[in-house]
This record gives C-alpha cells, sequence and structure tokens, in this order.
C-alpha cells in the first residue's frame, strides 16, 4: 500500500510541475490595432485591427493572426520561451524594421500565473535576405527595433 501510494505521489508531483508551463504556453488571445502594415511569414498583412492565438489545430508551435473582419488569415512558426520570473512589463509586439518593411519578429506576452512569456516568430525568407544583405553591405541599411505595446 505504501509503495503504491508514493508512486502515485511522484505521479501527481511530475504532472503538478509541467502544468504551469503547459498554462503558460497555452495562453494567448489577444486583440489589436497595428497602424502600419507588416510582413509576418511570407504574407504582407495591412494595417488594421488583428486578433493573435493559439492554432486551433493545438499545434505547439504555431500562432495565428486574424484580421477583425476574418478576411485575412496567417499561421505562422514560432519558439515559446518561458520565464520563471514575474512579468514586468506590458504584452507588446515587437518588429523588425527595414527601410519601410516592418517584419513581425516576436510577441510577449504575460500568462495566466503572471510569468513573461516570448514567442520568436520564424523569419520570413525576404527578412532573411534583407538581413543577408546588411551584414553583407555596410552602407545598407540595418533594422530598427519597433515596439507596439498591447493595451
Amino acid at each position: 500500500m505504501t509503495r503504491k501510494a508514493l508512486r502515485v505521489l511522484m505521479i501527481l508531483s511530475v504532472v503538478a510541475t509541467m502544468v504551469p508551463d503547459s498554462v503558460n504556453a497555452q495562453s494567448l488571445n489577444f486583440s489589436l490595432d497595428v497602424p502600419y502594415a507588416f510582413i509576418v511569414g511570407d504574407k504582407e498583412l495591412p494595417a488594421g485591427r488583428y486578433t493573435i492565438h493559439r492554432s486551433p489545430l493545438g499545434l505547439e508551435d504555431v500562432l495565428v493572426i486574424e484580421s477583425a473582419d476574418r478576411k485575412i488569415s496567417q499561421d505562422f512558426r514560432m519558439k515559446i520561451f518561458l520565464s520563471k520570473d514575474s512579468a514586468t512589463e506590458n504584452k507588446k509586439l515587437i518588429f523588425a524594421k527595414y527601410g519601410d518593411q516592418h517584419f513581425l519578429s516576436q510577441i510577449w506576452a504575460i500568462s495566466p500565473l503572471g510569468k513573461s512569456t516570448r514567442y520568436q516568430i520564424n523569419k520570413a525568407e525576404r527578412e532573411l535576405e534583407l538581413e543577408k544583405k546588411a551584414k553583407q553591405d555596410q552602407s545598407s541599411s540595418q533594422p530598427e527595433i519597433v515596439s507596439l505595446v498591447i493595451k
């Protein structure tokens, strides 16, 4: 009996340590106004109101950005970086700006547990080309980092 109880307790403790990260990673759903056209994945989106949420298919590494009228929807891959620290900043989107082109680069969010979570968006092919050109040609413009705070 003691051995069985110990085994159940060990399983519960493993599950309990996994739940916070799972809750942290699963919670992302908000709307915002983006005042300029931007690129996510290989698609250029016009300025406007968008909702960003987890993939309805339950894919861990996919987010969806959707226009308010639902006419535009784009899935994109990302990596999740979870922090053990309490969030100290508001939610925000980070763009890499090359000239007049804005590329969605990161999403900073706050989990239901109050922890900071950063979603690193996989770079579009066009952004990779501009990044390579900027490294090769010192006279080429380096990306400017632009933050858009979500209220």
